[in-house]
């Protein structure tokens, strides 16, 4: 590579890197072997300068992108957010909402990860209004987006703000797989659907006579029943106590209707 890269212009020495990084990138998706990783973490570092000399900004941010996801891969945590900092920086800069939204999802899961939940969600929802905006027009940009928030309401327990983003990253990947031929996203959403019907078939509140209905006081919720006995409150609707608690000690749990499929 040396070799071939000498006397060259900084264009054909980045396009020179690209190819064995790619190659690298190849070579551990068929043996997983890391020494692949680090490999080619090196090449990616190396094209970062020549593109910031050759002006091609946007390529220097997917750069730092993709140094820093090869970064994790090697459990290298603070040299990633590093480069998915700069990467935010470059698109700031320069107008990339692709960069803005790749950049705080890579920053929003690392959040997530080191329990800074209430930063972590903020930065995906930055990253799904970049993506909305993202200049190439891609829906992939919105699909990782919304994938990253649903996992990250998920784990915080935001069920009602859950459900419709998971009808939305369904139709998304539907309308993806319909322009581009099959999307596996669709898989990621049957399985987002499937979390959130198994939570609202626990969580929702089932009708009973109010003769025989338990108190809402005197009824524990659990964490995700909390939030959406609380959201239909404020949406001013009649709420009754969910199977789940009135039935927290019982080895029968009944199960309530499903706000998806109302079974």
């Amino acid at each position: 590579m040396e070799e071939l890269m000498a006397c060259r212009s900084d264009d054909g020495c980045s396009a020179i890197l690209l190819v064995f990084s790619n190659a690298h990138h190849m070579g551990w998706q068929e043996t997983g072997s890391k020494d692949h990783v680090r490999s080619s973490v090196g090449l990616v570092e190396r094209q970062i300068p020549l593109f910031g000399k050759l002006q091609r900004f946007r390529d220097q941010g997917e750069c730092m992108c993709r140094a820093a996801d090869e970064l994790l891969m090697l459990q290298r945590d603070s040299e990633a957010a590093t480069w998915h900092q700069r990467a935010r920086d470059v698109g700031a800069a320069h107008g990339f909402f692709t960069l803005e939204s790749r950049a705080c999802v890579g920053l929003g899961e690392a959040a997530m990860e080191e329990g800074r939940h209430e930063d972590g969600v903020a930065l995906l929802r930055n990253a799904l209004v970049a993506a909305e905006l993202n200049e190439l027009d891609n829906p992939g940009f919105e699909l990782d987006a919304l994938g990253a928030l649903i996992s990250a309401l998920f784990k915080t327990n935001s069920i009602e703000e859950v459900e419709p983003l998971v009808l939305r990253y369904r139709e998304a990947a539907k309308a993806h797989s319909a322009t581009e031929g099959f999307c596996v996203r669709e898989l990621d959403s049957v399985v987002y659907s499937a979390r959130l019907h198994e939570v609202l078939c626990l969580c929702t509140p089932r009708w009973e006579p109010l003769v025989t209905a338990s108190s809402l006081l005197a009824a524990r919720p659990s964490g995700n029943c909390h939030r959406v006995i609380r959201a239909r409150q404020k949406a001013h609707a009649p709420v009754e106590p969910c199977a789940l608690c009135r039935y927290a000690g019982s080895l029968k749990r009944p199960r309530g209707r499903c706000a998806l499929c109302s079974t």
